[in-house]
This record gives C-alpha cells, sequence and structure tokens, in this order.
C-alpha cells in the first residue's frame, strides 16, 4: 500500500508538474501573440492613417499647367542657315508661350482642349524680315503643356 501511495504521489506530482510547465509554455505564447497583435494594430493604424493623408492630398492636389515649351521642327523647303533656325525657334518659343500665358495655372482638366491648338495653328509671324507660318500638329496637355510645331516658310509681299 505504501509502494501504491508512493506511486500515487509520484504521479500526482509529475501531473501537477507539467500542468504547471503547460500553463507557463502556453502563457508564454500568449505573451508573444498578444504582443504581436499590439504592434500589428499599430502598423494598421499608421497605415490607415497614411491612407487617409493620401486620400485627403489627392483631393486637395490638383494637377496645374506649369510649363509650357514648345518643339520646333522645319518644313523641307525651308533654307534657313543654322543661325537663323535657332533664331526663329527661340522667338517661336517665347511668341507661342505669350499667347498661351493664359494657361498657365489652370487645372488640367478645365482647359478647353479643341482650343489650345486653335490659338496657335495657321498664325503668321515676322522674325527678322521673314515671315513664316506656324502649323501645329500636336498639343500634349500635361503639368508641362508642349506644343509640337512645324515651321513653314512663306513667301515676303511687297
Amino acid at each position: 500500500m505504501k509502494l501504491f501511495l508512493f506511486r500515487a504521489a509520484v504521479f500526482v506530482l509529475g501531473a501537477v508538474t507539467g500542468a504547471a510547465l503547460a500553463g507557463i509554455t502556453i502563457g508564454d505564447q500568449v505573451d508573444r501573440l498578444h504582443i504581436e497583435n499590439q504592434l500589428l494594430q499599430d502598423r494598421l493604424a499608421v497605415a490607415e492613417k497614411e491612407l487617409q493623408q493620401m486620400r485627403q492630398q489627392k483631393q486637395v492636389q490638383k494637377r496645374v499647367v506649369s510649363k509650357i515649351s514648345t518643339r520646333v521642327s522645319f518644313a523641307e523647303e525651308c533654307d534657313f542657315s543654322e543661325y537663323e533656325r535657332s533664331f526663329i525657334e527661340l522667338t517661336v518659343e517665347k511668341i507661342v508661350r505669350e499667347w498661351l500665358k493664359v494657361i498657365a495655372g489652370q487645372e488640367i482638366d478645365s482647359i478647353n482642349y479643341i482650343l489650345v491648338p486653335r490659338i496657335v495653328d495657321n498664325r503668321e509671324i515676322e522674325i527678322e524680315g521673314k515671315k513664316i507660318k506656324l502649323k501645329v500638329e500636336l498639343v500634349v496637355i500635361a503639368e508641362n503643356l508642349v506644343v509640337y510645331l512645324e515651321i513653314i516658310p512663306q513667301k515676303n509681299k511687297l
């Protein structure tokens, strides 16, 4: 009987010790999972705040024309020297920028896309005694408005 009680006591003591060790192990896992859960909740809160800020910036930030530039090409019948071509390019860019300055600062969505090329297309100007005609090939409307032009020489009418 003593042997039975001893074995029963050892068994009960082993069961209690095993239960205590299992409780400690499970408690450690629960603590780690709780800390990881808190960390993930914090990251989620930060990500939600960033997303909300990005949405607000998207609503506030509007695309506006901030720069106007030209790309000039010359028709085949042009017999201008390199100096004349570069001078004409600079002058045309300056004149076109002046004509289109009313568009600078406008929201891209509010610009009348049909009227922009018509401001410049088929206009005749005189540069250093040479008459040229501007033909619009393409207009790219973005933050940087780009007008692609072809220069066509005109005969001087005296």
